[in-house]
């Protein structure tokens, strides 16, 4: 009996296994589809591995160790008070074991995606190679994630610098640090190496940090920074970075004034750019201003080839790559395309006290002409807040003219999880006063979310 032989050795090639390509696999593989999935780096990603997951078991380690400082405030004498950056180590390689490459091997294996611990390159639009072997398939997904950009400053190079990859394993914690860039990750890194007693100072060229956020999140930030001693510069471009003995002199500019600062350490943070190393060229991808170009069902200009993640954006957060290589997955094997809905996206900065936001910000609405409501309330104000001592904050709630929640940003505590009550409001399209009218909790920050659609003009 004469066989068929089969056209391609699996029915879906991932390249990537970050958030953005392992959603997509798991999902394929359900669909009793065949998958091989490629990593060239850590298995799981960059989030697990190297940045969400152990930032925040930092950030964790320093909130610990300043609550032991002012622990006597609480009734708790503490002697000595000291900290051993080796334990703190231990810690975050210990929590990044129990969330990252382990786990994601185990599920791969577990559920029949071959894992190809290789870089795989494109060799036509069918076929990828990894070392010197060739695989094809009759769908594939591209999940290759970003990399840090490094700016063109005369002297960077050769001075050295770090990247949030670095960071995370630096053997302590570096007397003078310069974050050079003031979003998100910048923010997050001064905060904790500040922790950890580094001089930091934070150096943006924008007017303010977190400038994509509302203007009193960015001051109220600046405010908490300056207060825990770091130091932050806005407007401000680096000039120049000379190599100075084991330190690395700065040049700044701020108008028309230029002066030179000395660090031990320069932290690059300045943004992302996306990793396109597996020759697009040869598959026919269509690529435009460094960026890969996609329709909005994340399908590529090559009909089975789709997208998702940091890669092709518009959001570089691990919540919407798994979203988005849960979208792409149904639509590799299906004729019904599914646009995203990026109308809901909460995000958050890690910071003590967090921040987070959804939706649009009032800056935002201005510049669209928007007309918008809002309410904002001091976590002061709140019971919760009082019982722990925890007085910096806000919440903030943004409707359209008729009331209809659109929008919101929190400083403070757990504002993590706090955001995600407007986020639901938002998708339920609920006005601010029906929510203020449904009883929260006492004593409790999600209060905060309750005044503040009560004071909504």
């Amino acid at each position: 009996m004469l066989f068929k032989k089969k056209k391609y050795d699996f029915d879906l090639i991932v390249i990537g296994s970050g958030s953005g390509g392992s959603v997509a696999a798991h999902y394929a593989v359900s669909m009793g589809k065949t998958v091989a999935i490629f990593e060239e780096s850590a298995v799981g990603g960059e989030c697990p591995n190297y940045a969400c997951v152990p930032t925040k078991a930092l950030l964790h380690a320093g909130q610990v160790y300043k609550t032991v400082q002012d622990a006597k405030l609480f009734g708790t004498e503490v002697d000595t008070v000291s900290l051993n950056y080796q334990a703190v180590r231990k810690w975050k390689d210990l929590v990044v074991e129990r969330t990252g490459a382990s786990h994601g091997e185990a599920s791969f294996q577990k559920e029949g995606i071959k894992l190809i611990r290789h870089k795989a390159q494109f060799v036509s639009p069918h076929e990828v190679e990894a070392d010197g072997k060739t695989y094809s398939a009759a769908k594939i997904l591209l999940a290759t994630g970003s990399r840090t950009f490094i700016p063109p400053v005369p002297g960077l190079e050769e001075s050295g610098y770090i990247t949030f990859k670095q960071a995370i394993d630096l053997k302590h914690p570096p007397k003078s640090l310069l974050v050079y860039g003031g979003g998100a990750i910048g923010c997050e890194f001064a905060q904790i190496f500040a922790s950890f007693g580094t001089k930091v100072t934070i150096v943006n060229r924008s007017e303010r940090l977190l400038s994509k956020e509302d203007i009193e999140v960015s001051d109220l930030v600046e405010a908490l920074f300056e207060n825990q001693g770091i130091d932050v510069l806005t407007n401000t471009s680096v000039m120049k970075v000379a190599k100075k003995g084991e330190h690395k002199d700065v040049t700044f500019k701020k108008g028309d004034r230029e002066y030179c600062v000395e660090f031990e350490e320069i932290l690059v943070a300045v943004g992302k750019v996306p990793v396109l190393s597996f020759s697009p060229e040869k598959a026919g991808l269509k690529i435009k201003d460094h960026k890969l170009q996609v329709n909005k069902t994340l399908q590529t200009n090559v009909s089975h080839i789709y997208a998702a993640g940091d890669l092709v954006g518009p959001f570089l957060f691990t919540h919407t790559s798994s979203f988005q290589s849960y979208i792409a997955a149904q639509n590799l094997f299906s004729r019904d395309q599914v646009r995203p809905d990026y109308s809901v996206v909460p995000r958050c900065v890690f910071l003590t006290p967090e921040v987070a936001s959804v939706g649009i910000s009032e800056v935002e609405a201005n510049e669209k002409g928007i007309k918008i409501k809002k309410g904002i309330m001091a976590l002061g104000m709140l019971g919760r807040a009082n019982t722990e001592n925890e007085f910096d904050g806000f919440v903030k709630v943004i409707t359209d003219k008729k009331g209809v929640i659109i929008g919101g940003s929190i400083v403070a505590p757990r504002a993590g999880e706090m955001i995600h009550e407007i986020a639901l409001a938002m998708k339920c399209r609920v006005t601010a006063d029906e929510l203020s009218d449904m009883i929260h909790a006492y004593p409790t920050y999600s209060e905060g979310i309750k005044i503040a659609c009560s004071l909504v003009e």
